[in-house]
């Protein structure tokens, strides 16, 4: 039936909205031959939209060319059949079967821990490399320019240095406060006896002294070989008890963090655009954004970390923020 010299006919018909039996009428053949070219159609049709929504990461070109058919065709099967919406990629870390499984099983030890301790006692922490030149933004950042001008010096150039300055950042907040920023210099290594004396003895256990007021709490950190050791978790048992130890806490989970999944970004966003002269400026504006972050904010932030245990429980360890 595919060698029909009335398929063409037939198949342009069929495209315009006209049944079998007025396609044969108009072309005075058979409705059993107008029959058996629609079906055929209809099932190339059918395989290339399965094709087409197996592989949606391809351009029509080549989906096209792959399929053995027009790019017209393959837009068309997109435009009016599928009617797909285009969306930008989602990012996230990526996770093997392995870490999936893990991050279920204690996403549900966490949500059964919570049951019984308050989320809003956790002191969530964690690191971030702040450098003196933001990265651009270059989808966002335009300048506007006459046609002449577009290949003249007039166009400026977004650029970074290929090793700019920097420092290593240390924070961590409750849904009742905020730490001090720890700023822990480029060319100092954060390993067992850094982080035990700057973070944690010089810095979280005056603060939580105060803060807690000898009430109880909960620390949360990623489990760095600083954060491991033997000697960090002596010191954790001494001065930190009942912290979230690798038992508990997820590896691979910065999507359960409030540090990782809002806290950070939205302290980039603060100092976002400006270019420091020095660390120290750069500091200093870390210092003014962290300190401008209200108590609604971070009860709102913290609160939804059990919403996020549940979404990941119900993606099975996945991604989970498009459950959100």
């Amino acid at each position: 039936m595919k060698s029909s010299p009335h398929r063409p006919s037939i198949e342009l018909l069929f495209k315009r909205g006209l049944g079998s039996a007025e396609i044969a009428r108009r072309l005075q053949i058979s409705s059993s031959t107008v029959r058996n070219v629609v079906a055929a159609i209809k099932k190339r049709g059918d395989a290339s939209e399965k094709r087409i929504i197996r592989n949606d990461g391809l351009s029509l070109n080549r989906m096209a060319s792959q399929l053995g058919i027009a790019r017209s065709t393959v837009q068309s099967i997109v435009k009016n059949d599928l009617k797909p919406k285009s969306y930008k990629l989602r990012r996230g870390q990526y996770l093997s079967d392995k870490s999936k499984a893990m991050r279920l099983e204690k996403c549900r030890k966490l949500l059964q821990h919570f049951q019984v301790r308050r989320v809003s006692d956790v002191i969530w922490t964690d690191e971030k490399i702040f450098t003196i030149e933001p990265l651009p933004n270059r989808q966002n950042q335009r300048q506007l320019l006459s046609k002449d001008d577009s290949m003249s010096p007039k166009r400026r150039l977004a650029h970074n240095r290929l090793f700019p300055k920097s420092v290593m950042v240390w924070a961590g907040i409750t849904a009742t406060g905020k730490t001090p920023l720890v700023f822990i210099e480029r060319n100092v290594k954060i390993n067992s006896e850094v982080y035990q004396k700057i973070v944690l003895m010089d810095n979280l256990l005056p603060w939580v002294t105060q803060h807690f007021a000898g009430g109880p709490f909960i620390l949360q950190q990623d489990w760095a070989p600083s954060h491991g050791s033997r000697s960090t978790l002596a010191v954790l048992e001494a001065h930190f008890p009942g912290f979230l130890d690798k038992n508990l806490w997820p590896a691979s989970s910065p999507d359960l963090n409030p540090m990782d999944f809002s806290v950070w970004g939205m302290l980039e966003g603060k100092i976002a655009g400006k270019v420091f002269a020095t660390v120290d400026d750069l500091k200093a504006a870390l210092e003014v954004a962290w300190a401008s972050i209200d108590d609604g904010y971070l009860r709102r932030t913290v609160n939804s970390v059990k919403k996020r245990l549940r979404a990941c429980v119900k993606a099975r360890g996945s991604n989970f923020e498009i459950l959100l």
